[in-house]
């Protein structure tokens, strides 16, 4: 074989390799490109299902609804009602109950977030017209008849509930909420030197005591 023979064949296998190495290039480029999407995808689905497993969880969560937070120096406290029902109905039972003192703004009614079963008092806020009507009005129906159950309508800062949740422990978003806040009143303290303290009444000093008692008796038989 002459030489230009061997130079043409020799040029001809360097482009068949030449080819088969910018296919294989490419080839391994697209592999890329598909795992890339893939990735992307799988990580959009995670994502999206980490939203609605977020969203469901709010749902069920007793601090989840926009009425959770509101409690004021005006916000009216109820218990005694009927709390078999479901957390909207219950809303709706006394929504309806209270309509006739005015403008409603607020009824949070407190649950456990495992079961959704009420805890037996709610929050009520009524918007604000004039010298204290609205208050005077949703404090007359204290003793009031609802669903065959007689209320107990006072002020919420006369009760204790008002300042925190006695043996309740929510679920994992309540505990966040409830550290957060906690921090958040360390930091506070922090910078004000403490400011005004909330005095709770001796009987919840007395059943934050005996819980935290418990709780430490249960951690310690846990342990043992």
């Amino acid at each position: 074989m002459d030489q230009s023979k061997l130079k043409r064949c020799s040029a001809s296998s360097s482009s068949h390799a030449e080819a088969a190495a910018d296919a294989t290039d490419s080839l391994q480029k697209a592999e890329r490109e598909l795992d890339d999407l893939e990735t992307e995808v799988d990580s959009r689905k995670r994502q999206k299902q980490e939203e609605e497993e977020t969203a469901e969880k709010k749902k069920r969560c007793c601090f989840g609804t926009k009425d959770a937070k509101g409690n004021d120096e005006r916000t009216i406290f109820v218990t005694g009602f009927d709390n078999s029902g479901s957390r909207d109905e219950i809303r709706s039972a006394l929504a309806k109950h209270f309509s006739s003192c005015g403008v409603l703004t607020r009824v949070f009614v407190h649950i456990e977030c495992k079961t959704g079963v009420s805890r037996g008092y709610a929050f009520i806020n009524l918007k604000q017209r004039g010298g204290g009507e609205e208050l005077e009005a949703a404090l007359t129906l204290n003793g009031s008849d609802l669903g065959g159950r007689k209320l107990l309508v006072t002020m919420a800062k006369s009760r204790d509930e008002y300042y925190g949740h006695f043996n309740y422990t929510g679920c994992e978003i309540c505990r966040a909420m409830f550290a957060a806040g906690r921090l958040k009143m360390y930091r506070w303290n922090l910078r004000t030197g403490g400011g005004k303290f909330i005095r709770h009444s001796p009987e919840f000093r007395e059943k934050m005591r005996l819980h935290r008692k418990e709780t430490m008796e249960k951690l310690k038989t846990k342990d043992g």
